[in-house]
């Protein structure tokens, strides 16, 4: 509702607007589509909740495709080692910067390679995330702890992450990771296994002819007291100095426009973070706005940490972290593409309840796209309360170990007395027998 409401209001206040003076104004349609698609991206997760999907099985499905995605990302980024390739790479990429030029163009001249991302900062943004999803997939206690393949994971977007040569990912992503990593599972043999994974890609890369790469000089910029104008300066490539473009717009909407700004148009400038933009195309009003985003979005972290498992928590903190950290950078909410991954994850981590609510029931548990179990007498849960599976089925059950099941009773059938799903152990069988049975129909 308060995106909602601040993408009403900067359309609104674009209308019969006129730019003057040093600036030329920005794209109207593509400010509209900037603001309305992550209010279209709720309607969306709320339409995989509706139809049928739990929150966690509908996180666990996007993050496996959003980490295979930036894999491929990184390694389509990796070939511009080899091969120029952005003549292919040139169809993803948008906007005009210097001389004509994308911002994406301006940045390979630098050596930074960002894949098919027009700005190496969205492309850390996107690669931040993809590491939280993977630690958060594959660092998981138990059968999710996969060491292996979260460190052939890791390498390919740490790989990426440093090609793009992005300070939010290097400075923000990666350490927050490390940290999402550490509270999980079995810390110590996660990271040898990533961290030998990681030795193994530098002394490939090194053979492969990383070290000739045109953007190292980039990397070393980034070292305490390598630039001469002071650690935030070094930091944020001096766009908050009085002289740039993000600190000139400032200042000609603090002097034309101050509390409304130019409407969701702008100014034809980059926003070199989230707090420029909101001033030029809300004014002070639009930067409060962000500003109730940002502790909307902290309000709801705070208020489901108790209630969600470790790996979810530590999951969500780091999502949100990078939110407020990106925003000085970038406009994370705003930015194409990126803007898209981080409100799926908000939603589905800080915004999504963990069940549809449906009156006179206690919990509803479905694995996706379907017809939904409601329990109708006893305490609202079933033996196995592992989110999305299905409540036991009637008939034989099979046991933990095999899995074994049958389709609950289609819509409209008869209601079926359920026993207790059966035990591996006769210890677990005894305890499962003094549990209660439940009754399960089908919810049209």
């Amino acid at each position: 509702m308060t995106w909602s409401f601040f993408a009403a209001y900067v359309i609104i206040d674009g209308i019969g607007v006129t730019v003057m003076g040093d600036f030329a104004p920005g794209s109207t349609l593509a400010g509209m589509d900037n603001y309305l698609y992550p209010a279209a991206v709720l309607f969306m997760v709320g339409r995989w909740l509706a139809g049928g999907y739990t929150r966690t099985a509908a996180l666990d499905r996007f993050c496996r495709i959003f980490v295979v995605l930036m894999v491929l990302n990184a390694g389509v980024a990796a070939m511009g080692l080899f091969t120029d390739i952005s003549g292919i790479l040139g169809a993803f990429w948008g906007g005009v910067a210097l001389d004509g030029q994308s911002v994406a163009v301006l940045a390979l001249n630098n050596g930074r390679l960002s894949g098919i991302f027009n700005q190496p900062v969205e492309a850390g943004v996107a690669y931040s995330l993809a590491l939280f999803a993977a630690v958060y997939l594959y660092g998981r206690s138990g059968r999710g702890d996969r060491p292996v393949l979260l460190g052939g994971i890791a390498a390919a977007l740490l790989l990426g992450g440093v090609l793009s040569v992005s300070k939010v990912f290097l400075l923000c992503g990666v350490p927050m990771a490390a940290w999402q990593a550490i509270g999980l599972g079995r810390p110590l043999r996660r990271l040898l296994v990533v961290g030998g994974g990681l030795a193994a890609a530098a002394v490939v890369g090194g053979q492969a002819g990383l070290t000739n790469w045109n953007g190292s000089w980039m990397l070393r910029m980034l070292i305490p007291g390598a630039g001469s104008s002071g650690l935030f300066a070094q930091y944020t490539a001096d766009r908050f100095h009085s002289v740039g473009a993000s600190a000139r717009a400032w200042d000609y909407v603090l002097d034309t426009r101050p509390w409304l700004g130019y409407g969701v148009g702008g100014l034809a400038v980059p926003y070199d973070s989230g707090w420029a933009e909101a001033v030029v195309v809300g004014g002070l009003i639009g930067v409060g706005l962000l500003a109730l985003m940002l502790v909307l979005v902290v309000s709801s972290w705070w208020r489901v940490r108790r209630i969600r498992s470790p790996e979810q928590r530590r999951f969500a903190t780091s999502v949100t972290v990078l939110c407020l950290f990106g925003t000085i950078g970038v406009p994370v909410f705003t930015a194409n593409r990126v803007g898209l991954f981080l409100v799926v994850l908000l939603t589905l981590l800080l915004f999504a309840d963990d069940d549809p609510v449906v009156p006179g029931a206690a919990e509803t548990s479905v694995r996706g796209p379907g017809v939904a179990y409601v329990p109708l007498q006893g305490n609202g849960r079933w033996d196995d309360t592992r989110v999305g599976r299905r409540p036991p089925p009637a008939g034989p059950v099979g046991t933990r170990r095999t899995g074994h099941r049958q389709r609950p009773p289609a819509s409209g059938g008869p209601v079926t007395e359920l026993p207790t799903m059966g035990m591996s152990s006769a210890r677990r069988q005894g305890r499962a027998a003094a549990r209660p049975t439940y009754r399960y129909q089908a919810v049209s």
